[in-house]
């Protein structure tokens, strides 16, 4: 595993903290972390799948096994919302 540092705000950490340890949900503050960070992934990358899905039309050849597209909002010169899409190569997938 690598290590990562991560700053956040001091409420984030008083949360943690009721739920770590004897009687809590998680053993330690970097296993709930970690599960939370695998859960995220897993619903963003469920995300951007079925968003694929959806816009498969625009795509041609398209290797959904391999890679997946997230989409990457921003904000044009006219200030307006625009979303745009990056692909991904996919390394390993989680199986649970």
């Amino acid at each position: 595993m690598k290590i990562v540092t991560v700053n956040v705000p001091e409420s984030y950490i008083d949360a943690i903290e009721k739920l770590i340890g004897d009687g809590g949900l998680y053993p330690s503050r970097s296993e709930l972390i970690r599960c939370a960070v695998r859960d995220f992934l897993l619903k963003e990358l469920r995300n951007a799948n079925d968003l694929l899905r959806y816009n498969e039309t625009e795509i041609e050849d398209f290797d959904d096994e391999n890679f997946v597209r997230v989409p990457m909002e921003s904000v044009n010169e006219k200030s307006e919302p625009v979303r745009e899409f990056k692909t991904y190569k996919i390394i390993k997938r989680l199986e649970y």
